[in-house]
């Protein structure tokens, strides 16, 4: 099945029910607020040093060139 036609079945499904531990279920899995602070962090920090040093960043193409030699 593609991802198209799964997507279409998924949203069909969730405007079809009425099953509230079904609709609170995928409100818990699509909410992003539930990051741990840890996590965060790691992701602030990730950030802040992207935006410092672009310039280290590896071409995702060359990485795999790199690492398969």
């Amino acid at each position: 099945m593609k991802i198209t036609d799964n997507k279409k079945d998924i949203i069909l499904g969730v405007l079809n029910t009425e099953d509230e531990w079904i609709l609170k279920a995928i409100r818990k899995l699509l909410d992003i607020e539930d990051i741990p602070e840890a996590h965060k962090l790691i992701l602030e920090e990730r950030q802040e040093e992207y935006y410092s040093n672009p310039n280290k960043l590896i071409d995702w193409d060359d990485l795999q060139k790199e690492i398969m030699g």
